[in-house]
Formats: C-alpha cells, structure tokens, sequence
C-alpha cells in the first residue's frame, strides 16, 4: 500500500515540476526519497519474519521439552535432559530384620461368663434390697425380694405335682404288690405305671421351670416373697432398687454383678495387619487414664469376620486386674510385639495414592519406569512395609516421585 501511494506522489511531483518548470534535480530528490521509503519497509518486514521464525522455533523446543517425559500405558520414560530426572532418586529394594509392633485402641469391657444384669423374672413389687453398691456376693448370694403371684403360682404347681408324684408312686408299689400276690390284673397294673409316668413328667417340668427362675425350692413356699440371686460371682457395679416400687416383668434390670479380676479389651486391627496376628508374641495394654500403668495381656480372640464399614478385625485381649483399675468401658491403648521377620521397607515417599490402590515407579530399563502396585503397612512415621508386589532387588524411585503425578 505504502509503494502505491509513493508511486502516485512521484507522478504528481514529476508533472507538477514540468509544469512550473522545475529541475530535475527536485524530481531526483523525490525519487531517492522514494528508494529510501522502499527499502526502509523492506527491512522493517525481514525484520517481522525473523521475529515470527524465531517464535515459531520456540515453540518447537516447548514440544522437545515435552517429549522428555514419554507416558505409554502404564509405562514412563523421563529422558536425562527433562528437569525432572534430576529430581529423581533411585534406589535398590532390601530386606531388613524387623520386630513389628502393631499399635491400636480398644475399650474395656468385662468378660461375658462373669457379668450379670440382674433384673425381676416376674412382675411384682420390691419388698427388700439385700445388697448394696460396692459389695462382693458369691453364685447364689441374695440380692432382692420380691412379692409375685407368677412366684407363687410356679411354686405352687411344684407343690402340687410333687404330692401327685408321691401319690401316683405309692399307687404303683400298691399295684405290683397285689400283682406279683396274683390280686391285681396286668391292665391294673399298666394303668398304675401310666400315672406314676405321667406324674414324674409334670414333676421334673415343674422343678424345670423353678430352676430356670433360680427359685430355692428347699426353702420356697406359696405366699412368701420371691428371693432373686446373683447367677455369678463378684462386685455389685450398679444397684437401684427401690423398696416398695412395683416392677414390670420387661422392666430394665436394677443390679448389675461383675467379675472384674479379669477383663477383656476389645480392639479393632486394621485389615492391613490383620495378617500378623497369628505371630503375636506380646501385648501391653495402657489406659488412656493412666497412660504410665502397663498391664500385660494376651490374645484370647480373634475376630472370623472383616467388619465391613471400619474394615477392621475385632480382637480380644485378656488382661488380668487384681487391682480392678481397668473398669469397663475405659479406653485403652494396645500395643501388640509380632516376631522377627525379614521385610521390605521403603520411605511414604515412594508409595502413591491411586484411586483405589497404591503404587510405586519401578525401574524396567534406561530411563523408564513402570507403575507398579504394591501392598503395605505402616512401619513408623518415615516408612511403610513393603508386604506384595516387590522383589529384593528391584530398583524404584524413593525420592521424587510426586514429580510424575500429573505425567501419568
């Protein structure tokens, strides 16, 4: 555009100077004036070229740069000349020997064959408190009385069918001395058996149902107040009895007994560990309440079952309390010591977080490396076991390897 527009001038000037008689030497000037102009726009566009072609090579060591991390599936090559391959540290995979200690929490709790929620196995009214909070009772030592016409009812039957019994077997000797004295007929003394087994069965039916009701029947009599008793031995934890109030038979038990000079804590171990539960060669146990009191225990239980919410494993712990300081529903700490093993450890930083696994950057040749799932468990606050997925030998990237999440 600039080249036409300075043609037109020289044309003009050209004319214009024939016209008034001018020079040539004003026509020369207009024309170097031009050829100056002309060149001028020359350099200014080799000028804008070289630019472009410079941007355009740019760009293209932008693409070089790129292909220094090459990403093939699960495969990875960081070229020599990437600036992240100096981030890289690659080391050998090792064995060490390594005693484990798997550290979790449990709560207190007291062991099933020694705890009673003692509660009235009959509707009727409090007439007595025979114990009081803090007291030790024996198997069968009372705890409350009890007025019931469901007690006095069971009893009574009792009573009833023990004379039936007496009666139907005095009935029987009767019978069969008659017969074997040619008196009394066969068909007399069948019927005579009859009701003696008949009578015997509504007897043990009858102490049955007393015995599960842990009625006295030496001392039972229709009329007087049930005695309820403790079913085991050990502390009275809990007691609020009321003289005089009438309980529902589903009423809530009033007075809890336990055995607490043996304890058990309930601990969940992680999936992850669950594995080496069967080497365990020691457990401590510490209150979060007396964190410096140590108790020794030992595994009574393992759980057959994954929880499936907390994907743990419930373990119980037995630990003797003499001193009955572990009291139930306390918090605790366990620490469980697993025998010597050879393992492989490597430090957090070269485990990954996948989406539903985690993994590590595997050495497979110069400069590349393969994604690779492993298996692990926590060692301390610096390092994880290793437990699949890695051989001795293998080389993977222990330092750096976050630089390869978003490459891959």
């Amino acid at each position: 555009m600039n080249w036409l527009l300075w043609e037109r001038e020289e044309v003009f000037w050209a004319t214009r100077g024939e016209e008034f008689g001018c020079e040539n030497k004003t026509n020369g000037r207009i024309k170097t004036s031009y050829h100056k102009m002309k060149k001028y726009i020359c350099y200014l566009f080799l000028a804008g070229l070289m630019i472009g072609c410079s941007g355009s090579g740019d760009g293209a060591g932008d693409n070089s740069a790129n292909n220094d991390v090459v990403v093939t599936g699960d495969t990875i090559r960081v070229s020599q000349t990437s600036a992240i391959a100096s981030k890289l540290v690659v080391d050998s995979v090792n064995e060490i020997l390594y005693t484990p200690m798997l550290t979790t929490t449990g709560v207190v709790t007291a062991i099933p064959t020694g705890y009673a929620q003692v509660a009235a196995p009959f509707g009727g009214r409090v007439v007595r408190n025979l114990v009081h909070i803090g007291q030790n009772v024996r198997v069968g030592s009372p705890l409350f009385e009890i007025s019931s016409s469901d007690y006095s009812d069971i009893v009574k039957q009792y009573i009833q069918s023990k004379a039936e019994l007496d009666m139907a077997k005095r009935a029987l000797d009767r019978t069969q001395d008659l017969h074997n004295n040619k008196v009394a007929s066969v068909k007399e003394l069948d019927e005579a058996k009859t009701a003696y087994a008949l009578a015997l069965e509504e007897y043990r039916h009858s102490v049955a149902v007393a015995k599960e009701f842990q009625i006295d029947l030496k001392s039972a009599e229709v009329g007087q107040p049930m005695v309820v008793r403790s079913p085991v031995s050990g502390r009275v934890l809990d007691n609020d009895l009321v003289i005089g109030e009438y309980l529902k038979e589903d009423a809530e038990a009033k007075v809890v007994v336990a055995d607490l000079n043996r304890v058990w804590v309930k601990a969940n171990v992680s999936e992850m560990d669950a594995p080496y539960m069967e080497g365990i060669e020691g457990v401590e146990v510490s209150l979060v309440a007396r964190p410096d009191s140590v108790v020794k225990g030992r595994v009574s239980y393992v759980g057959g079952m994954l929880d499936p919410e907390t994907r743990t494993v419930q373990t119980i712990i037995e630990c003797d309390n003499p001193r009955q300081q572990m009291l139930p529903n306390m918090y605790a700490r366990v620490q469980m010591k697993v025998h010597e093993r050879k393992c492989i450890v490597l430090p957090k930083d070269a485990v990954l977080q996948g989406n539903d696994t985690r993994y590590v950057w595997r050495k497979v040749g110069t400069d590349t490396y393969c994604r690779t799932v492993v298996e692990v468990q926590s060692l301390d606050a610096e390092r994880l076991i290793v437990t699949r997925g890695l051989n001795v030998g293998d080389e993977v990237i222990t330092e750096g390897a976050y630089y390869l999440i978003d490459k891959h």
